[in-house]
């Protein structure tokens, strides 16, 4: 699997209020509200929204006759604005967690480190709404408030560097997310010390940032030590660390390193046979992958094996419609253009094209990429009224999924 900025971080807050909450619930002498809140929050989970929100609503007129600032009444309020999210009611939840943040506001310690809890909730929302600049703010104000509270290199302020980072991520603003991606990885070293198994994600983070900046040198660095750590903490040969193998051998590739890449693929092809037999799914991935970079070197010989084998093996475990054979088939049909073999390559391009429409749509760009590679292979035998047929069809698509950029083109 390959290591990504994790969109579930920046919604961390909401769904750790939410199990707090649940917590709550498991004493042996329940109060009302923590009946209204477990039968609630349990019947959230199972989906059953209108009951729900009975018992979440009446948790919450139970709150709101405590004394004082309760901290049960910004629970409740929180886990009813989770609700009104789950069901496709955003500005509800809005109004809520604006309320929670004005009670906070209102106390006689305004800046505390609960305070920076619901304008992370507040931020995860905007984001739920893609309205980034209010979710920046909250996550911004909520940063400055959990330092103020607790300082600047708590374990806690963690979370709200991740928030920020993530959320210029998804934008793709990578230069805006490194200063936060460092910070992250900087306050886990003073936390836990420099080989400490919790360095391995922010490790890996900010080597996927610089990654996406075509930054490969100090990626490579960050990656090699993420590994070394993982390797030191479980063995050379633990399934546990095909991710890391995985990012390694992705930046290798994206670099077009592939020499370098080969090697890190070949022992993550060796760990996934010995941890999960030769017919494994996971080892089929392994196997594409690696086809792919001896394709990219021109070594269609040592190429063409691995990619039949990992054909076969899908085959057997998911059937032959599979949504996962559509990369093997369209690599093993390039890799038979590549050596003149025109006649094996053409109906594994019409089985790609036809699995693909299947399994993502007719409009999926993956479509249109195998149209355009499958046109390839027809002008290449002479069939070119075949080839427009195909081209024409991949323009249309790349029209309909880029409008705006087709638009200004012309």
């Amino acid at each position: 699997m390959i290591l990504s900025f994790r969109p579930s971080r920046i919604f961390r807050c909401l769904i750790l209020t939410l199990l707090a909450i649940t917590l709550i619930g498991c004493s042996e002498d329940k109060t009302p509200w923590q009946l209204h809140t477990e039968q609630g929050t349990t019947m959230m989970e199972q989906g059953k929204y209108p009951e729900a929100e009975q018992e979440l609503k009446a948790a919450l007129e139970l709150a709101e006759q405590l004394e004082g600032q309760d901290p049960r009444l910004i629970q409740s309020i929180t886990n009813l604005a989770i609700l009104y999210n789950a069901k496709g009611e955003p500005e509800q939840a809005e109004t809520l967690l604006l309320k929670a943040v004005a009670i906070h506001e209102k106390g006689p310690n305004p800046q505390t480190a609960e305070l920076a809890a619901s304008l992370s909730n507040l931020g995860a929302l905007y984001v739920t709404q893609q309205k980034f600049d209010q979710a920046q703010a909250s996550f911004e104000r909520a940063l400055a408030v959990r330092e103020q509270a607790l300082g600047p290199d708590n374990p806690e302020v963690i979370r709200d560097l991740e928030n920020l980072a993530a959320l210029f991520v998804r934008q793709s603003h990578y230069a805006q997310a490194q200063p936060y991606l460092k910070r992250v990885l900087d306050s886990q070293e003073k936390a836990t010390g420099p080989e400490a198994p919790e360095l391995v994600e922010p490790l890996n983070n900010l080597a996927l940032l610089y990654r996406a900046q075509e930054q490969y040198a100090p990626a490579e660095t960050l990656l090699l030590r993420a590994l070394a750590i993982k390797e030191k903490q479980i063995g050379p040969t633990n399934p546990h660390l095909l991710g890391s193998l995985n990012n390694l051998a992705l930046l290798y590739s994206t670099a077009q390193q592939f020499s370098q890449a080969t090697p890190v693929l070949e022992r993550m092809l060796t760990i996934t046979e010995e941890g999960f037999g030769d017919e494994h799914p996971r080892v089929a991935l392994t196997l594409n992958q690696l086809g792919e970079i001896y394709r990219l070197q021109d070594q269609p010989e040592k190429a063409i094996p691995l990619i039949q084998r990992a054909i076969t093996i899908i085959e057997k475990a998911e059937g032959p419609d599979h949504s996962s054979l559509t990369g093997p088939l369209n690599n093993l049909a390039l890799l038979y253009v590549a050596t003149e073999q025109y006649e094996k390559a053409d109906p594994l391009f019409q089985r790609t094209i036809t699995l693909t429409e299947q399994t993502m749509g007719p409009d999926h760009f993956r479509v249109e990429r195998a149209l355009r590679n499958y046109a390839t292979l027809l002008r290449k035998i002479g069939r070119t009224e075949d080839a427009v047929i195909r081209e024409t069809r991949a323009n249309a698509i790349h029209e309909k999924n880029n409008p705006t950029r087709t638009s200004s083109q012309g």
